[in-house]
């Protein structure tokens, strides 16, 4: 049943990422601070000083893969509450975009909840209000899905939030994800 659920996340985030970058480049601010990647890290790193890092961080590249053109990186082992792994994408091996995934198996619904709402606001206290961009709540066969989502543009640079349910009456499969990016 995770698997399924975890298929039907696969899916149903897939449409929303293609959905949203059409907007962010759409609708991108060109006011304010630049949005500046995690770890301390700077658009444009190379992938081999990240692996360098990653090496020094005691932190595991667990799959590489391509993704729209993109390298993508699944990392786990960066220490951080509640961050399960983090995906670094690289174009034309520079980084473009990070996504830190975060999941706890003894964090509930609540737990979830004033995780996003932390999150959203530290966002909120830097880069202002952010603009919702997706909301739902809806059934797929015995599986209910709930997606949530802001997005923060600053001079073609990104952050999205998203929190992402699909439960059963016995399985839950559940995601606060945040996406930093250039545009």
């Amino acid at each position: 049943m995770i698997r399924e659920l975890r298929r039907l996340f696969a899916k149903y985030f897939a449409v929303i990422a293609v959905t949203l970058w059409l907007g962010a480049h759409a609708s991108a601010q060109n006011t304010g601070e630049e949005i500046k990647p995690p770890f301390g890290l700077s658009w444009g790193e190379s992938a081999e000083r990240l692996e360098k890092l990653l090496k020094g961080a005691k932190a595991t590249v667990v799959d590489r893969h391509d993704v729209d053109g993109r390298q993508a990186w699944t990392v786990e082992g960066l220490i951080q509450q509640g961050l399960k792994r983090t995906v670094f994408y690289f174009k034309n091996g520079m980084l473009v975009e990070v996504e830190l995934q975060y999941q706890s198996s003894d964090w509930d619904t609540a737990k979830y909840n004033d995780f996003m709402a932390q999150v959203r606001r530290r966002i909120e206290q830097k880069f202002g209000t952010g603009q919702l961009i997706a909301r739902s709540k809806a059934p797929e066969g015995d599986v209910m899905q709930t997606v949530v989502g802001y997005k923060w543009n600053q001079n073609n640079t990104a952050i999205q939030l998203f929190y992402y349910a699909a439960e059963t009456a016995t399985d839950a499969f559940r995601t606060v994800s945040v996406h930093y990016k250039t545009l």
